[in-house]
């Protein structure tokens, strides 16, 4: 008997549902290196009705016996590569969902479930936690914030590979397949990898994909998971699944590595002409961006009788975006640099919230400017429940302090914030740079309708480099309304102001004043 391999037969598997068989192969070290394995042992199950007659007691030789019990006949085959964070509860990815489904699928069909060790596509366990911690929290091994990225930028900033490398290879499933002497039966792959189809098929297996695989497990926690295989053209996905995918972030039910991995799958749509993805999936991806790429319209009501319909993009930038803006559309695009605190309120009933802003204008570009510098105004939000509708009105301080009084109204919290204002400067839209205490780098507001902020958006990642932006996808947690539930006060405000006027300077063409 192959010293490789070791066995166990059990008497009942409350997983597979009665008597399974369980294998190990332990591979030496020239297999872990060739084939991308985080450790020694290759854990395989075989449910199959013969398993049943064994007799406890009775020797048994298991090659013959698994060479027998499937002998011409279609085994189903489920390769699983390990995830132990899924295993162990975490929602990142859709892991354990897929091997409790594979299992389920193999006690009712008969077939073989092989665990393989390869852990973080063969990176292993201890890269995997660096990996996501960067891809959910964005914070580098250092602990320190450096921005939620997808998991091939994860790649890149911890291993310094360009191009994302997946160390699995496959071929130790057909040696052991062999082993077994199962190499010359037809076996059906629970899978929509088509790397691991294609080479098992290389490797000279009879494989076929399991037509009847739905995988219905997506959602807002694990879809950047499926959109990373799409990036990597790893994958063929059916309809259904694509169309889940399609729903969720047109509904924009996503997390912020999910955004981050779509504009990089878009990316790559746009400049690669041998991207090889389905003309119909690249138009489906493009189709999907374009409709998230803003953020929804919202009615607004000015002094309770203009009405105006418009979009509202927020994302964060960094402070290259103020260079960027300026060397497409010239020097004085901000027209003003305000102090700004804002007021949040909530109506006892809870039907609708109040935001208040109190501006005070620090500088201007001068006669094109329609505040004076120094000038204090104060403007008033009113949003119903859904935040769709907002009635906005220029009040006084006096006002402002009144709501303190209100018994209609509790008072939330005040966010203060150094925001770089570009107003009628730019054809149809309004842009406000944010610098906000605790918060990295600049939050970007801008207002518009959506072909006009989208045309914006459009010539800041064409003409100059894309990574001024954090995501090119507009983030509601972003909004004013949306992206605290706390006060932010600056710890130092005068050299925080000091900091943005002197930016602010830089950005003034003396000659216009």
């Amino acid at each position: 008997m192959d010293n490789k391999f070791s066995f166990y037969l059990q008497q009942e598997n409350g997983l597979f549902k009665g008597k399974t068989l369980a294998i190990c192969y332990k591979a030496d070290q020239d297999e872990i290196k060739e084939y991308g394995l985080t450790n020694e042992n290759i854990l395989i199950f075989i449910k199959n009705k013969a398993i049943d007659n064994f007799i406890p007691k009775k020797s048994i030789n298991y090659f013959t016996e698994i060479k027998k019990m499937f002998h011409k006949k279609d085994i189903f085959l489920r390769l699983q590569c390990e995830c132990l964070l899924g295993m162990y509860g975490d929602t990142h990815c859709d892991c354990e969902i897929q091997r409790l489904n594979a299992i389920k699928t193999i006690s009712e069909n008969e077939g073989i479930f092989i665990h393989l060790p390869q852990e973080a596509q063969g990176w292993g366990l201890h890269y995997k936690l660096q990996e996501l911690e960067l891809q959910v929290s964005g914070r580098n091994t250092n602990g320190e914030y450096i921005g939620i990225k997808n998991r091939d930028d994860a790649q890149r900033i911890l291993i310094g590979n360009n191009n994302f490398d997946d160390c699995r290879e496959y071929g130790i499933v057909t040696k052991i397949l062999s082993k077994l002497g199962l190499a010359k039966e037809n076996f059906i792959l629970i899978s929509e990898s088509e790397k691991k189809i294609s080479e098992l098929q290389e490797q000279g297996l009879k494989v076929t994909k399991f037509s009847e695989y739905n995988d219905s497990s997506i959602n807002p926690e694990n879809i950047s998971e499926y959109l990373v295989k799409i990036l990597n053209a790893t994958h063929d996905f059916d309809d259904k699944t694509i169309d889940k995918l399609s729903e969720l972030i047109i509904n924009r039910k996503y997390n912020g590595r999910a955004l981050s991995t779509l504009t990089s799958i878009v990316d790559k749509i746009k400049t690669d002409k041998d991207y090889p993805l389905s003309p119909k999936l690249k138009k489906k991806m493009l189709d999907v961006y374009d409709k998230i790429v803003c953020g929804d319209e919202k009615r607004y009501i000015v002094d309770d009788s203009i009405i105006k319909l418009q979009n509202n993009f927020s994302c964060k930038v960094n402070s290259s975006v103020f260079k960027a803006i300026q060397n497409l559309y010239g020097k004085n695009v901000f027209d003003r640099i305000s102090l700004e605190k804002l007021y949040y309120f909530e109506s006892k009933t809870g039907n609708r919230s109040v935001r208040i802003r109190s501006s005070k204008v620090l500088n201007t570009i001068g006669k094109k400017c329609i505040f004076l510098k120094g000038q204090i105004h104060v403007e008033q939000k009113t949003f119903n429940e859904e935040k769709t509708q907002i009635f906005q009105d220029e009040i006084s301080l006096s006002k402002l302090r009144s709501f303190f009084e209100n018994n209609n109204y509790d008072f939330i919290k005040r966010v203060e914030m150094i925001t770089t204002i570009s107003e009628r400067q730019i054809p149809g839209i309004n842009i406000y740079i944010k610098k906000l205490p605790n918060i990295e780098n600049r939050i970007m507001d801008i207002y518009g309708k959506k072909a006009d902020i989208k045309k914006f958006i459009n010539g800041l990642t064409h003409s100059l480099n894309r990574n001024v932006f954090n995501d090119i996808v507009s983030n509601s947690d972003y909004e004013d309304e949306n992206f605290t539930n706390y006060n932010l006060r600056f710890a130092d405000l005068d050299t925080a102001v000091k900091e943005e006027m002197a930016i602010y300077d830089l950005l003034l063409d003396k000659g216009d004043e």
